[in-house]
């Protein structure tokens, strides 16, 4: 039986959306486009750290989701509403792009392969580090020919889309999953469980696949990227109960954003080998990842309590513009790095001391085509919500060009 608590007995900091998770969505965005972008200029430690910008998307997404699910347990549409609201959110933008590539293949002889197909249906993250081994085609990129270079050869690089696979497997067994257990201590417990037994896991994979391993698998596998996903699930369930205050939520956030870091940091001190990459370092992937997504947990617990310094931070709007657009932000950003970085772009800006307008320029065009996406793509879509699967008591996405940018918990 579904242990929902009483309205008086809920905790206080539950509401509608939350503004400041707008600009906490484009810490992220920004994270991870400095990891893309940034290292490749300026090669220094700190932007090698940028990847953890999609742990923080991870543990937004299980929170958010998870509250919209364990708040509509009650529903009859529960399934149908929950599906249609994140397909009119996700699949837009997303299919319009693999929509574009199949009209544009006898332009550009277009290369598909069934790796690459992996990806258009979101299970193309399993095959990045077997096509790294060369036992099949690599999902992250698509080859074409361009008629405008004498026929030359070109890839489209999609290697991020695999934390949309990511996400959007999540989406497909998370619901049921909530729906079967339905008790909210029955749910925190099993996020519990797997959380820990997450790190174990990778690490007993790491002793019996060494080569797998060493390709990235641990990094692209939804099974072993799980620990964001849940701390955010486990944050929306405890929020869900009882006894819940400031105090209590000021005190969680601050240890877990204080000392999983630092107890991170010790474990890597410790460390006698490193590799190149932090993402892929053995420490890293065994309990750096769920170390990772519990500082996750204890910053998006610090935004949702509304009277910080740091939530008055994330709610200025140049971070709330870039917030409110950054899946699409996301979705762009990487397709152009193979143009900017080709080697003779690349020696001609490093020889004419360009390379450092690189970042600046890329995310002013990157953002520049995530709002015209936004605004004519995706806004149509979106504003079908409530009339395809309304929600009583939700709030609505604004119109495009609306001046005030607050969002549903559902925008991203």
């Amino acid at each position: 039986m579904t242990d929902f608590v009483s309205e008086p007995d809920r905790s206080s900091l539950l509401r509608p959306f939350y503004p400041a998770l707008d600009g906490l969505r484009a810490i992220a965005i920004l994270l991870i486009f400095s990891f893309h972008y940034c290292r490749l200029t300026w090669d220094v430690e700190v932007w090698r750290w940028g990847w953890v910008g999609v742990d923080l998307f991870f543990c937004l997404s299980g929170f958010l989701i998870t509250g919209i699910l364990y708040d509509s347990l009650h529903r009859d549409d529960y399934f149908r509403n929950f599906y249609i609201r994140r397909a009119l959110r996700i699949f837009p933008l997303y299919y319009s792009f693999w929509l574009v590539l199949l009209l544009l293949t006898p332009i550009l002889h277009v290369s598909w392969s069934h790796a690459v197909l992996c990806m258009a249906f979101y299970v193309g993250n399993f095959f990045i580090a077997g096509a790294a081994l060369h036992h099949h085609a690599d999902p992250s990129l698509v080859f074409f020919h361009s008629p405008f270079h004498g026929g030359r050869s070109h890839t489209l690089l999609i290697n991020h889309f695999w934390s949309l696979c990511v996400e959007e497997q999540f989406y497909l067994v998370w619901p049921a999953v909530l729906w079967f257990v339905r008790s909210r201590r029955g749910l925190l417990r099993l996020c519990l469980i797997i959380f820990t037994a997450l790190p174990i896991a990778r690490l007993l994979y790491i002793h019996f696949q060494p080569q797998m391993f060493s390709q990235g698998m641990l990094y692209f596998s939804t099974f072993s990227r799980a620990d964001g996903l849940l701390a955010g699930a486990g944050v929306a369930l405890w929020l869900r109960g009882p006894g819940g205050s400031k105090t209590t939520l000021r005190r969680v956030a601050l240890g877990l954003t204080i000392g999983a870091p630092l107890l991170l940091a010790l474990s890597l001190a410790l460390e006698k080998t490193r590799s190149g990459m932090p993402m892929n370092d053995p420490v890293i992937s065994t309990i750096g990842y769920t170390l990772v997504a519990l500082a996750a947990a204890g910053i998006l617990l610090l935004a949702i309590e509304s009277s910080s310094l740091f939530t008055s931070f994330l709610q200025m709007r140049p971070l709330v513009a870039i917030g409110r657009i950054s899946y699409g932000i996301y979705f762009y950003q990487l397709m152009l790095l193979e143009v900017v970085y080709s080697k003779d772009h690349f020696l001609f800006l490093r020889s004419h001391h360009l390379l450092v307008m690189i970042p600046v320029s890329m995310f002013l065009v990157t953002f520049v085509m995530a709002k015209l996406s936004f605004r004519f793509l995706e806004s149509p879509f979106l504003r079908l919500k409530p009339l395809l699967a309304p929600r009583p008591g939700a709030i609505n996405d604004p119109p495009p060009d609306s001046a005030p940018v607050l969002l549903t918990p559902e925008t991203r």
